[in-house]
């Protein structure tokens, strides 16, 4: 199934991003684009993030799924964005970069980060990223809390690639799913306790009737503690 998202650049236009999603299982969850993956995406441009990188990696998504939120940034903002997820899902993200060259020419690359070995990515290409030097200038995660294990390993996955820049950021918004509440304030809890302050926070409800999911989605947006940066810096 192909699905076109049109995506608010600024308040009075849209840019379209197309995406497959193949009749694929992988880690339990069928390959689809979630409600807040397009809450997301349709925020973007009203964030103020600083997205610039020298070196390194200027955006990492994380359980990218079928590439929505990346996909957009690099549309909207035109910076180099580097989608991973686990290694079944990689070639139908390298499909749906596919699709919208014209969007994002050659700004999007696609490999596998596993959480649980958090430390190097491998794209498709065979290039590898180690974490312990190539740092990201922003994170992005969407829906990615579905399990008890989840905070723990997206919490590590996150400080461990987030660059300790005073201007780096986490950016994640999740679906208000009852079932996984408890996982989701773990993840909050884990995230501060690693070093990270919420700088910008919100709730959108999606139209429900769009979505065979949780329409109400918490978003917001992280930085290094001031004490965390200092101490790099000295």
């Amino acid at each position: 199934m192909s699905r076109t998202f049109k995506v608010p650049r600024d308040h009075d236009s849209f840019v379209d991003i197309h995406i497959s999603e193949p009749d694929l299982r992988a880690d339990n969850l069928t390959l689809t684009t979630w409600t807040s993956s397009f809450v997301l995406a349709g925020i973007l441009h009203k964030l103020d993030v600083d997205y610039s990188c020298s070196n390194g990696i200027p955006v990492l998504e994380l359980g990218a799924g079928t590439g929505l939120v990346g996909l957009t940034i690099a549309a909207l903002w035109k910076a180099r964005v580097i989608l991973t997820d686990l290694p079944p899902i990689v070639p139908g993200l390298a499909a749906n970069v596919k699709l919208n060259n014209d969007s994002v020419k050659d700004l999007v690359q696609c490999g596998s980060l596993d959480w649980t070995t958090p430390e190097s990515l491998v794209l498709q290409t065979g290039q590898t990223y180690a974490a312990d030097v190539d740092k990201a200038q922003v994170v992005v995660a969407a829906d990615v809390v579905y399990s008890e294990e989840h905070p723990e390993l997206l919490s590590g996955a996150i400080i461990r690639w987030l660059g300790k820049g005073p201007s780096s950021r986490v950016i994640i918004a999740c679906a208000q799913r009852v079932a996984y509440l408890e996982q989701l304030r773990e993840l909050w809890e884990l995230l501060e306790a690693g070093g990270l302050e919420a700088v910008d926070e919100g709730r959108e409800q999606a139209e429900v009737a769009d979505w065979d999911d949780e329409g109400l989605i918490e978003w917001s947006v992280w930085r290094w503690k001031a004490s965390d940066t200092s101490a790099v810096r000295s």
